[in-house]
């Protein structure tokens, strides 16, 4: 039987106890787990930021992305509802974010042992690494690339796994992932148009995760955004072609139709957020409703029972200029936790 994912995240921790190298805590353990994914967050902004090939780059990146694979083991739903609307002042990087606990997610829903779940991690974190400010360019409205950039973006697998070979301290499963995270089944994808069993199975989760996320959250403002449900059929007809087929239906086990964190419209007319993980396509049953019903910030998150019928999820929305403070965030995850313990203990 693999070791648990908190396990690894524990020992991986404890491996530079008797070096100078040794990690400080990204996030104090005992503190509420969307603390702590924020906490995870603003390091991997710093990291980031401040790449400079080194081996404590190296280090510090692969403790928060272990320390994120552990989170996510722990609170699935907080990780996943949480990530894409952390306040990320790049979007390039928010997506990243979230595509590291899908993937995680995915790789945890097909029993991937935890090393493999961490450098899933540590290469989603990292696969757009030098075409992030160009991305965040092409978020503008009517933002449309150039030829040299577009080649700029269809080098950056390249280029990305280049910067971690001159970086010590990484390892082959790590910028193999990266190197392919573009790369599809039918073999139409790049930079090395490589096909089947040529794809490792780490690029092949990071694919997906990239993907629907940049279905359900485009960075682009031209593009449409589509629902979990669309985006999933989407992926579905394509599959035999591009995708790897054991991994879509992964994806629809771990999202479904609602997955924690859309914004939906309630028939009270509230806007909520889910915040459970329903399996397969069922509808989630709690959402914290943070809008009233004339589209302004509640006080306080509220919990509903969607399965009532005045709290029924009519449709799904977005939340379209609408700043959330972070205290109001923490507010809702904590209250969605608590509930998640509720329901834990009447079981």
């Amino acid at each position: 039987m693999h070791a648990s994912a908190l396990a690894y995240a524990e020992t991986f921790g404890s491996a530079y106890a008797n070096t100078l190298a040794r990690p400080a805590p990204i996030a104090p353990e005992r503190a509420a787990p969307c603390d702590r994914l924020a906490a995870i967050a603003a390091a991997y902004v710093e990291v980031i930021e401040h790449w400079s090939c080194t081996v404590e780059d190296v280090i510090r990146f692969s403790t928060l992305a272990a320390e994120l694979v552990g989170l996510v083991e722990l609170a699935p739903a907080v990780c996943l509802g949480m990530a894409p609307h952390l306040p990320f002042a790049s979007p390039s990087l928010r997506h990243t974010f979230a595509a590291a606990v899908l993937g995680i997610r995915l790789g945890q829903a097909i029993r991937l042992d935890a090393r493999r779940q961490h450098t899933v991690a540590k290469a989603a974190l990292f696969m757009n690494l030098p075409s992030l400010e160009l991305q965040d360019d092409l978020v503008a409205p009517y933002a449309v690339p150039s030829d040299a950039q577009r080649i700029t973006l269809a080098r950056h697998p390249q280029l990305a796994a280049d910067l971690l070979r001159d970086s010590p301290g990484t390892d082959l499963a790590w910028i193999e992932a990266v190197l392919q995270h573009h790369e599809s089944l039918d073999g139409s994808g790049y930079p090395a148009a490589l096909a089947g069993d040529e794809i490792c199975l780490e690029a092949r989760i990071l694919k997906i995760a990239d993907v629907w996320y940049a279905l359900v959250a485009p960075q682009r403002l031209l593009r449409s955004a589509k629902t979990p449900r669309a985006a999933l059929h989407w992926l579905l007809s394509r599959n035999r072609q591009q995708f790897d087929a054991r991994l879509i239906e992964a994806l629809r086990r771990v999202t479904g139709i609602c997955p924690p964190g859309t914004v939906v419209r309630l028939a009270n007319r509230e806007t909520a957020l889910v915040v459970d993980a329903p399996h397969g396509m069922a509808l989630p049953r709690q959402a914290i409703s943070i809008l009233g019903v004339h589209g302004r910030l509640l006080r306080d998150p509220v919990r509903r029972d969607t399965r009532r019928a005045p709290y029924a999820i009519r449709d799904i929305t977005a939340l379209k200029g609408i700043a959330i403070p972070p205290a109001f965030w923490r507010q809702l995850w904590t209250l969605a936790e608590s509930s998640a313990q509720e329901r834990r203990s009447g079981q």
